[in-house]
Parts: structure tokens; C-alpha cells; sequence
């Protein structure tokens, strides 16, 4: 028997889909994350979701690596089918042999609407706010071993099916 999940339970899985999907290129999971008419201002203003999109796997395109760890959620639902829900996050983006401003970690927080419209909830809107950013300079990486089973964008990655 499959129960259905809570409306937290539903915001809290669309918050880290869309993580997963960001972090394994997968612009069809991120795209499942909005509403078909949502915007995202990731700081330089309003996006519709095409254009968003877009822009953000554009960007993604110059990163060996992204990992986005999401904190506490506040969830504020307004009524039954719409939620004011704030994230606090930390990101870090990695380009091997990049200038420094490409190898960052920043923490973040995401000032999302979700909505319920009958299809599940999803984000209708989604302000992203940067507290802080600091160089994570290559030379002071430490070289994971060949050993280990790496991390990879795309379809590639471990926890897609084989």
C-alpha cells in the first residue's frame, strides 16, 4: 500500500528533485519542479521558466561539478493549495583549471511560492537569495582516488538505472 505524501512531504521532494537535477544536468527533473508559467530571479532578475532554464544549464555548462545541500525548509501554507516556503542551502561549483570566481561555495536561500494546482506541488515562483560566497581555490583540493566511485553529471551518474 503506497500513501500518499503530506503537503510538506510533496515541497520538501520538489526542493531536492530539483537539486538532483541541477547537480546531474538533468534539465527534464528541474523543468518537473515548476509550474509551467513559474519565474526564478537567481539575481538578475525574473525569469520565465524557458528562459530560466536556459540560462541556468548555460551556466552549468562551464562546471565540472556542482553538489547543492539543502538545510531547514520554513513552510508557511497561506491555505490548502498555496505555500510561502523559505530554504537555506549551500552550494559548491567546481571548474578544474577555472579562474577562482568559478570555484566557489556559496550559501543561499530559496524564497519559492508553491502551488498546488491539482497536479502536485510545485513552484510558481522562486526568488534566490545569496548570504555569502567564498573561493574554493583548486590548489587546496584534495585529489579523491581513482578508487573511489566519482560523482557525474548527466545520466551517467550512479544513481540513475543502468
Amino acid at each position: 500500500m503506497t500513501v500518499a505524501p503530506t503537503p510538506r512531504e510533496a515541497i520538501h521532494a520538489v526542493l531536492a528533485h530539483y537539486c538532483r537535477g541541477v547537480d546531474r544536468r538533468d534539465r527534464a527533473l528541474v523543468e518537473q519542479c515548476f509550474h509551467p508559467d513559474a519565474t526564478d530571479d537567481h539575481g538578475t532578475g525574473a525569469r520565465d521558466l524557458a528562459p530560466f532554464l536556459d540560462w541556468c544549464f548555460g551556466l552549468l555548462d562551464g562546471y565540472d561539478s556542482t553538489f547543492h545541500i539543502l538545510g531547514q525548509s520554513v513552510i508557511d501554507f497561506t491555505d490548502e493549495h498555496h505555500a510561502a516556503v523559505e530554504t537555506y542551502g549551500v552550494a559548491s561549483h567546481r571548474t578544474a583549471g577555472g579562474p577562482d570566481h568559478r570555484n566557489l561555495v556559496t550559501g543561499f536561500r530559496y524564497l519559492d511560492r508553491f502551488e498546488d494546482r491539482g497536479a502536485g506541488w510545485r513552484i510558481a515562483s522562486r526568488t534566490a537569495v545569496t548570504d555569502w560566497s567564498r573561493v574554493d581555490r583548486e590548489g587546496e583540493w584534495w585529489a579523491v582516488p581513482d578508487t573511489l566511485l566519482r560523482g557525474r553529471a548527466g545520466p551517467d551518474d550512479a544513481s540513475y538505472p543502468q
